[in-house]
């Protein structure tokens, strides 16, 4: 069962690295809407794969929360992303979803007790992999300070969206509805708060990436279920690189040969962390 949940932790990098290739495609700009639309596509997903794997519709309090939490980690990390850009933003934020969901594990659940200095060593490679590999793209901070405040919260948002699973002690089965009904519940409040007026742009691209989203979804409560948030939720956050990778070979972001070594090097190390964590 373990090499499973460690296959569904992979599975959840691919599509979280990937679910923002269609909203790309389509060349939209208007992240707000996006954000409110992709909610939408998170849970019409659940709402068709529930009933086929044979999960509950529920509204389990453990599953909604975790929900109401990826939104609002979700909206601050759009402020992240206007105030430091991606370069700086995306690996300020990973690095600490990846501690905090590793101390989550090791300290509140008791897991890793036999190996907790191999876990931590792993973790440290992953972070600095995350590093290398998400900043090699240009930077215009206009707010660096409040953009790395607000960073560091919607990390640890990030980083504990799944506890309510573990406190809860409840199966992807029980867990996988709710929290898609939460993440949209939240979504659409905050773009009613916003007062956003939707445009006929990139609807059907949005939805897409919802779907992809909720699918990696599906597959990291899956690997915390059979692993561990410590193992887990680390190794899905190699997303970064698969999201890089789509930049660098099918976008064609990144031409300059220092950075593709960067890159390169990023990787290397990210995924040496990923094969110590999963034999700690």
């Amino acid at each position: 069962m373990e090499n499973l949940g460690f296959l569904a932790a992979i599975g959840a990098a691919l599509a979280w690295g990937s679910y923002i290739v269609p909203f790309k495609k389509s060349k939209a700009s208007d992240l707000i809407q996006f954000q409110a639309l992709m909610t939408v596509g998170v849970f019409l997903f659940s709402l068709v794969v529930t009933p086929i794997l044979g999960y509950s519709i529920n509204f389990n309090f453990y599953g909604l929360l975790s929900g109401i939490m990826w939104g609002l980690g979700n909206a601050l990390s759009l402020i992240v992303i206007s105030d430091l850009g991606m370069s700086r933003g995306l690996p300020a934020w990973v690095s600490l979803v990846i501690l905090t969901s590793f101390l989550w594990g090791v300290l509140a659940f008791n897991e890793l007790p036999a190996g907790i200095l191999v876990g931590l060593i792993g973790i440290i490679l992953i972070i600095f992999g995350v590093i290398l590999v998400s900043s090699v793209g240009s930077s215009n901070s206009r707010h660096i300070k409040r953009g790395l405040i607000i960073a560091a919260v919607a990390g640890v948002i990030f980083g504990s969206q799944f506890v309510p699973l573990k406190l809860g002690q409840l199966s992807p089965q029980v867990f996988f509805f709710p929290m898609s009904l939460g993440i949209m519940m939240t979504g659409l409040a905050i773009a009613l708060f916003l007062k956003v007026k939707l445009k006929n742009e990139a609807v059907l691209e949005s939805l897409a990436s919802g779907a992809i989203w909720n699918l990696g979804n599906l597959l990291a409560v899956i690997a915390i279920s059979l692993i561990g948030l410590s193992k887990g939720f680390p190794i899905t956050q190699s997303a970064v690189l698969i999201a890089v990778l789509w930049g660098l070979f099918y976008f064609k972001e990144i031409t300059q040969p220092k950075k593709k070594l960067q890159v390169l090097m990023g990787a290397i190390i990210l995924l040496l962390g990923v094969i110590i964590l999963g034999i700690a």
